[in-house]
């Protein structure tokens, strides 16, 4: 295999939406006057990194008490299991601590996602 070969199948695999970067990018936008923070996110939301986002939710619930949080996907690839679970959260009023077990009550919103992807499980 050439080395010009071999970087195009790398870059392939890379291409491929379930493999992007594990990382997701947040901003928070904080509306006063309708009592609500949007968290727009950005990347691919995965179960292995959905902590991170109830971490920021969480400390946005903190500092604002009783504004509904909205969860902005709309520029977001989502795993279909985090999807569901954000979902959930939003259909209890709660959001998970991400860290342990607790959960704390709040008013949550859910963007849909432009993509769902459905990841197979390795069987």
């Amino acid at each position: 295999m050439t080395h010009s070969h071999h970087a195009n199948r790398a870059s392939a695999y890379y291409a491929h939406p379930s493999h992007g970067d594990p990382r997701i990018k947040v901003l928070v936008r904080i509306d006063a006057a309708a009592e609500s923070a949007k968290v727009e996110v950005r990347g691919v939301v995965t179960p292995a990194n959905i902590r991170a986002l109830y971490v920021v939710c969480r400390r946005v619930v903190s500092k604002l008490p009783g504004y509904e949080i909205v969860v902005d996907l709309g520029h977001a690839r989502v795993t279909a299991d985090a999807f569901e679970e954000l979902r959930e959260h939003a259909r209890q009023s709660i959001l998970s601590s991400g860290i342990d077990a607790s959960v704390t009550p709040c008013r949550l919103r859910i963007v849909d996602p432009p993509v769902i992807l459905r990841v197979k499980a390795n069987v």
